[in-house]
């Protein structure tokens, strides 16, 4: 925010912008990611260090394969044009494979937050714009803003371009909002869906069809819609029913978690045992969008580094 000189209402010192860092819903952290975060970037090169903190993180946390969500809706109301902001990182994805075998895609939120025009725009862009490492479509923003069923021709027309398609639901909404994005916008995997928890019929449909949950704990305990500690958060009754739980970081920087802390913490507060935390690591792998050779040599390098450290995975 120095570099650009940016400035916000209420953010006068260093203390001020922690303070606003301390969101307690969904709402505040939306208001923060796109009035604070978002509104810092002021160039094309800035969206360099985009690039630079993914690869910095992905380093950290052992993570050689990502689909990370990129919210344009923000930069395009302060100016930036699409088609770079697309070059910019694909070019940046190339780099890392180049320069450190890390591979990423991204997933363009198309966002209930600016509404069913602008995600329309989203999506026309998308697809004019085509890059090798966009690889899909997401319904992100608040989600009582909007129910799933309002962007269903959007998420029809993706599909039938041949993007994948996935939603936020059930982080602030019931199990309704979980429903509307299989059925409505069928979606492959359901970003947080915690509100599952509520209906049997739901969850035995996840089941079912292996659906991936997108499950970040931290977050959902910085929004406290539905859950207030660890120990009562859905993730081990989703588990333990045969749910496809996958464990991710929602926003790492805003809500201060890293990947590797999101397992240590499950293993911390027993929650899970280490050859749980190794079966959900491998739904992760495998609720990806990466093909199937890719997911099988990944899981088996992974795999054989469990074994060589002595431990088994869950079955």
């Amino acid at each position: 925010m120095q570099q650009n000189k940016v400035t916000a209402p209420g953010i006068v010192t260093k203390e001020n912008l922690q303070d606003r860092f301390r969101v307690k819903s969904l709402d505040e952290f939306i208001s923060l990611f796109i009035n604070i975060i978002q509104n810092a970037f002021k160039k094309d090169s800035d969206l360099d260090l985009l690039i630079q903190d993914a690869r910095d993180y992905l380093l950290r946390n052992n993570v050689t394969y990502a689909e990370i969500f990129f919210a344009p809706t923000k930069f395009l109301m302060n100016g930036f044009r699409f088609e770079n902001m697309i070059r910019i990182l694909d070019e940046g994805a190339e780099r890392l494979k180049a320069e450190e075998n890390l591979d990423i895609n991204f997933i363009i939120d198309v966002s209930r937050s600016f509404g069913l025009e602008n995600a329309k725009k989203n999506l026309d862009l998308t697809l004019k714009h085509q890059a090798k490492h966009i690889i899909g479509i997401g319904l992100g923003g608040a989600e009582a803003q909007g129910p799933a069923r309002l962007y269903k021709d959007i998420f029809q027309r993706a599909r039938k371009s041949g993007l994948r398609v996935v939603a936020h639901a059930g982080e602030d909404i019931g199990p309704e909002s979980i429903w509307e994005a299989l059925e409505e916008l069928g979606a492959e995997r359901i970003g947080h869906g915690i509100s599952a928890i509520q209906d049997e019929g739901l969850m035995n449909y996840l089941m079912q069809t292996r659906t991936p949950l997108e499950i970040c704990p931290t977050s959902n305990l910085f929004t406290r819609k539905y859950v207030q500690s660890l120990e009562e958060h859905p993730i081990k009754p989703f588990y333990d029913r045969g749910i496809c739980v996958t464990l991710n970081t929602d926003d790492p920087t805003l809500f201060n978690v890293e990947l590797l802390r999101e397992y240590m913490n499950l293993l911390e507060h027993k929650i899970f045992s280490p050859a749980e935390l190794f079966a959900i690591v491998k739904n992760t792998v495998y609720a990806s969008f990466q093909e199937q050779k890719a997911k099988d040599a990944q899981w088996k390098t992974i795999e054989t580094k469990i074994q060589q450290a002595g431990f088994t995975v869950d079955s």
